[in-house]
């Protein structure tokens, strides 16, 4: 503003177009965009509009919860919620809801409780939202037996970061980018993952039976890195307890087998990780439960497509241990070329850096 329209007392920003201060607006967080009402009666019902709903740090449930019955039925372009919570669960169901009711196109939910060792309950994770692209969510506790996002018709992200998964199977045809860190998987039965057009796979340091991979025709990248809970149990839980399976042993008490549907021998990640491009494997020196292998000799019973399109192998280890050589043979029957396999150790990892 030059100092003659300040001394003229204009308002160049008043005089913007309503969409331009509306998206002026929606890089505020909202409790500072309500706050514009004061400016002057243009500003008393724009926030209203904002096609961005976002709270930051700590917020009391009651505001959030009045602020989206006060706002108008607009479009969202995205819902964020990264704060402490002192409401309830449905509270937070509520929100859901009503950024899907406005088709919502990213969703993110981080809730921070008090007590740093409790999660958030979701009893119903259903959304029904044809816009959304992107959910992330964090610290929530997923209670439905099942996660279909069949509802999200175009939803090309999900991220999970610190979250329990009760799930028997996760299901979405569109997702191309599936991010699991520091996840709670069930250990009394095994998630099978069902994403079949995933391009981008990262699963970071989960507990609990390792998932099971279904067919992944479109899979380029995929990380995988095993936390040392998975690699010290006392009950081996991630490889068959009746030796020589791969896949479904036909006893119901082998927790380690329970749930793979399959008549072929198949390993629970490899299986669904033949189609990548570019493989990275990183674990503690006990990987050898966790990819549910118990030898060398593991001959597939079907082709792979593994040997088309490999073009990189990058196993990840403390130090060399006799399983990272089984890994490798497995890989080399799969059809890997020999060449295309890495292995790095730790220290060698943190020198290239």
């Amino acid at each position: 503003m030059t100092d003659s329209a300040a001394a003229a007392g204009e308002d160049r920003i008043g005089a913007l177009p309503d969409d331009i201060l509306r998206l002026v607006l929606s890089f505020l967080p909202s409790r500072e965009s309500v706050c514009t009402c004061v400016l002057a009666r243009r500003w008393r019902n724009l926030w209203k509009s904002v096609p961005t709903v976002v709270f930051y740090e700590e917020e009391e449930a009651r505001f959030v919860t009045s602020l989206l019955l006060l706002r108008d039925r607009t479009p969202l372009r995205e819902f964020v919620f990264v704060s402490f919570l002192d409401g309830t669960p449905q509270d937070a169901e509520l929100w859901l809801r009503y950024a899907a009711s406005c088709q919502v196109k990213v969703l993110r939910l981080a809730v921070h409780r008090y007590d740093f060792t409790e999660r958030l309950p979701l009893p119903d994770m259903t959304l029904v939202c044809h816009q959304l692209t992107t959910l992330d969510i964090c610290s929530v506790t997923l209670e439905e037996r099942t996660l279909d996002f069949s509802s999200c018709p175009v939803l090309d992200v999900l991220e999970m970061q610190d979250c329990e998964i009760n799930a028997e199977k996760i299901s979405c045809q569109s997702l191309r980018h599936l991010s699991m860190d520091t996840c709670s998987f069930p250990e009394d039965v095994r998630t099978r993952i069902s994403c079949p057009s995933l391009a981008a796979l990262d699963l970071t340091e989960n507990v609990g039976l390792t998932p099971f991979l279904e067919s992944m025709p479109s899979l380029v990248t995929a990380s995988v890195r095993f936390d040392t809970e998975w690699s010290e149990r006392e009950e081996p839980y991630d490889h068959c307890l009746n030796g020589g399976y791969y896949g479904h042993c036909g006893e119901d008490s082998c927790l380690a087998c329970h749930h793979i549907d399959s008549e072929d021998d198949v390993c629970v990640l490899l299986d669904g990780l033949c189609g990548a491009a570019d493989l990275k494997l990183i674990s503690t020196p006990k990987m050898q439960e966790s990819l549910n292998i118990k030898d060398d000799s593991y001959k597939p019973s079907k082709e792979y497509l593994i040997s088309k399109n490999l073009k990189v192998v990058e196993i990840k280890c403390c130090y060399e241990v006799e399983s990272i050589h089984h890994i490798v043979e497995i890989l080399i029957n799969l059809g890997v070329p020999p060449e295309n396999i890495n292995i790095l150790h730790n220290h060698e990892s943190s020198d290239r850096k």
